[in-house]
C-alpha cells in the first residue's frame, strides 16, 4: 500500500483522463492520494474529485503563489470547504521568493491566517517553502504545540532540515527530481530519519527517471521511493511501510476510511 500525499489532480491532462490516471496507480499499488488545491476554484475541484472517486482525498488552502487579488475574507470561505467529510489537511499554504520576491507581507499574513485555520480545525497543513524555509519556519514555531504538517518537496539545506526535525509532529517528502543525475540534496534524504518521510509526487511535476520529460501522475512514486530506499540501503518493502505508518499518523482522517 502506498499514499500519494501531494498530486495536483485538477490540472486539465490529468483531469480528464482521471479514470486511467487512478487506474495506473491502484496497478502501481497506490490507495489513495491526496490532491492539494491552491485557491478556492481548484478547492472546488478538489471536493468534486474526492465525492467522485474513493480513493481521492483532498487537502484545501491558498497557495503563495495565487494570492494576487485575494482577500483575506477568501479565507472564510475556505472555512466552509474544510468541513467536508474527506478534507484531511490545509494546503497547499507556505511562502514563495522565488516567484514572488515582492509580495512577502501578503504571503506571511496569509500563511499564518491559514495555520490558525488549521489549528481550529484539528488537521494537519502541507507547507511550500520555495526560497523561504527559515521564514517557514521561525513563523511555525508560533504554532509548535497547536499544528502538524507536510513539507513537500524538501529542497532546504542540512540547517533547515536541523530545524525542521526538532518539530517532532513534522515531516519531509522529496520528489521524483531526486532521481536526476544532477539532483545536489542526496545526502539529505539520508539525513531524514524514516519515520519522518513522506512519499509524493507533485504530480504533473517533477516526473522521475526513467520518464522525466512526460506528464507526472500517481503511478511513477514507485521511482521516487525505490531511489529513497536504494539511498538508505532499505528494502523497499519496509521503506513503504513506514511511509504508509508515518501518512496515517500525520493525515489522522485518513484513518476512518
Amino acid at each position: 500500500m502506498i499514499i500519494d500525499t501531494h498530486a495536483h489532480l485538477y490540472y486539465e491532462n490529468l483531469l480528464t483522463d482521471i479514470n486511467n490516471v487512478l487506474d495506473r496507480a491502484s496497478e502501481a499499488g497506490v490507495t489513495k492520494i491526496i490532491a492539494p488545491a491552491v485557491d478556492l476554484k481548484t478547492s472546488e475541484v478538489i471536493l468534486k474529485l474526492a465525492e467522485s472517486h474513493e480513493m481521492i482525498y483532498a487537502a484545501l488552502g491558498l497557495h503563495p503563489c495565487d494570492l494576487k487579488g485575494k482577500k483575506l475574507s477568501d479565507i472564510r470561505i475556505l472555512e466552509d470547504f474544510l468541513r467536508h467529510e474527506k478534507v484531511v489537511a490545509v494546503g497547499e499554504i507556505g511562502l514563495d521568493y522565488y516567484w514572488d520576491k515582492e509580495n512577502k507581507k501578503q504571503q506571511k499574513l496569509f500563511f499564518t491566517e491559514q495555520l490558525n485555520l488549521a489549528s481550529d480545525f484539528g488537521l494537519p497543513v502541507i507547507i511550500h517553502t520555495r526560497d523561504s524555509i527559515k521564514d517557514a519556519v521561525a513563523i511555525l514555531k508560533n504554532f509548535r504545540t497547536k499544528i502538524s504538517g507536510q513539507f513537500h518537496c524538501f529542497s532546504g539545506d542540512e540547517s533547515d532540515l536541523a530545524e525542521i526535525l526538532k518539530f517532532d509532529n513534522f515531516y519531509l517528502s522529496f520528489c521524483g527530481n531526486i532521481t536526476y543525475k544532477k539532483f545536489s540534496g542526496l545526502e539529505l534524504i539520508n539525513k531524514t530519519p524514516s519515520n519522518r518521510l513522506l512519499a509524493e509526487t507533485d504530480s504533473p511535476f517533477l516526473t522521475p527517471e526513467p520518464f522525466r520529460g512526460r506528464q507526472n501522475e500517481p503511478a511513477n512514486i514507485i521511482y521516487t521511493i525505490r531511489k529513497i530506499a536504494a539511498l538508505k540501503k532499505i528494502d523497499y518493502q519496509n521503506l513503504t511501510g513506514s511511509l504508509l505508518e508515518n501518512t496515517f499518523t500525520l493525515f489522522k482522517k485518513l484513518n476512518r476510511f
